[in-house]
């Protein structure tokens, strides 16, 4: 059942082999065809980067022996890398990933195949190589800012302080905000690789390094790993594998003209010059504009993309949101037309779960504190469930690691103090629950005798280390935004 699964899943799109033809009929005129040299040095840098304690491949050799082994096996796998990217060829040994099944939403149905995702695990000096190929290719593009996802010194509070920001700068100025959330349906498993690859030979990328890609892409073979048991293996037409080293990178690189074209528009939200019309978390996008025909343009123009890409717009969970002047004066009217894509009308919505953070029509933030009141008691009666017998230290580890974490807390600036007040005592009433103390004892020896910190604490320290991170950050919208007032 498995096998059949992903084998749809992973050879969904056909084109009776047009892009594969225009991909190599780029090759053959593309003149940037180097002899790469695969160094020690290289080898080296891929190993420091991995991470230890990880699953091995198909076969069984784990990625510490790779760690630990000396200076003469990175000696013996630069020969061998070299010799693949110079010949454009891998082992087909090489090239085998097993899929692991994991489950989407565990408050789903768990008998329904998709709500599975399948996470590819390869062989650990496959993802050596690809750390190394991954440092050849990499490029950077002006419109790299507005993608958030899988990059250093980013995080999907970032990208939700922007779109909040951006939305706060326009309704304090009495303007409507109008945004599409857009959902992809199986964005990573349906990547056309073909045309990927075509795309980076337009960019002038190494034809040595891309050649070789399309013949790894086109020659791997997954297998679906169940309950002690694999299938049979089967070849892959389409997609990404997600969890490689690669796999992220080749998706922004996907969807980059997409996110170009929409950028570059001038249509929609624009901030002192700057246009915030769009942001991407991976496949998570936003597109924003202060009047509805740009924003139904903005619709259109992704739906030019998506179809030379053959990305499906999943019309079911993308959905819209109309955010009011702060003024009541300069309201205009509570009824706007639904926007549609492929001719499907969009639903609107009055909140929306953005990137784990809940997202209100009027930008207050009691919903996503009711959220977190929520969690904390889930994850605190969790706790006692389980743990309810262990020592106290073996508790305050336990609590700290998964009760203090109060998700974008930084990103709270409009909410209610019955509300914040209901969540200070929440947390107080976990903290004397987990740890047995009574309704009557005070809260302040509680946080003294378990050195705990209180709400407000946890609250100021998650604005402190926001702030600094947006200080260190490198994305140009998040540092404009530090520029201005809004």
């Amino acid at each position: 059942m498995w096998k059949n699964q992903f084998d749809s899943l992973y050879n969904t799109l056909n084109d009776n082999g047009r892009s594969m033809r225009v991909f190599y009929d780029k090759l053959q005129s593309c003149a940037n065809k180097q002899s790469r040299t695969i160094t020690v040095d290289d080898v080296s840098a891929a190993i420091t980067c991995q991470k230890k304690s990880k699953s091995a491949g198909l076969n069984g050799i784990y990625m510490e022996s790779f760690i630990f082994a000396g200076d003469k096996l990175a000696v013996h796998l630069s020969l061998l890398f070299t010799f693949c990217v110079r010949h454009c060829y891998l082992p087909s040994a090489f090239m085998d990933s097993v899929i692991l099944p994991q489950v989407k939403n565990k408050c789903g149905d768990l008998t329904d195949p998709d709500n599975y995702r399948a996470i590819a695990l390869s062989n650990a000096e496959t993802k050596i190589f690809e750390t190394v190929i991954l440092c050849c290719i990499n490029d950077a593009h002006d419109c790299d800012v507005y993608q958030f996802g899988f990059k250093k010194e980013h995080s999907t509070g970032m990208c939700t302080s922007v779109v909040k920001r951006t939305i706060d700068y326009y309704l304090r100025r009495g303007s409507y905000v109008f945004a599409c959330f857009v959902d992809f349906q199986k964005a990573f498993d349906r990547v056309n690789y073909w045309k990927l690859f075509s795309q980076m030979l337009e960019d002038g990328s190494d034809a040595c390094m891309v050649s070789l890609l399309a013949f790894w892409h086109s020659r791997q073979t997954l297998c679906v790993y169940w309950q002690g048991l694999c299938s049979e293996k089967f070849s892959v037409g389409n997609g990404t594998r997600q969890g490689g080293v690669l796999s992220p990178y080749l998706f922004t690189r996907f969807v980059r003209p997409l996110i170009s074209a929409i950028s570059q528009s001038k249509l929609g939200c624009n901030i002192g010059g700057l246009f915030v019309n769009l942001l991407a978390y991976a496949d998570d996008m936003v597109l924003l504009s202060p009047s509805w025909r740009a924003l139904q343009a903005l619709i259109k123009l992704l739906e030019l993309w998506c179809s030379k890409l053959d990305i499906i717009c999943n019309t079911k969970k993308t959905v819209c949101m109309i955010f009011k002047p702060k003024s009541r004066n300069k309201y205009i009217t509570d009824d706007f037309p639904c926007f549609a894509i492929n001719g499907c009308k969009l639903n609107f919505v009055s909140q929306f779960r953005y990137l784990g953070h809940m997202l209100s029509n009027n930008l207050n933030d009691d919903d996503d504190i009711r959220r977190e009141i929520r969690n904390l008691f889930v994850r605190t009666n969790m706790l006692i469930s389980r743990f309810h017998r262990c020592s106290v230290h073996v508790k305050l580890t336990l609590f700290k690691s998964f009760c203090l974490c109060v998700y974008d807390a930084a990103l709270w600036r409009y909410f209610s103090a019955t509300t914040y007040s209901k969540f200070k005592s929440a947390y107080n009433k976990c903290i004397k629950k987990m740890f047995g103390y009574t309704r009557r004892d005070s809260m302040t020896g509680v946080f003294l005798e378990l050195s705990l910190p209180t709400l407000d604490t946890i609250v100021h320290n998650s604005h402190v280390l926001f702030a600094k991170q947006c200080q260190r950050t490198y994305n140009k919208i998040v540092q404009w935004f530090s520029t201005i007032r809004v």
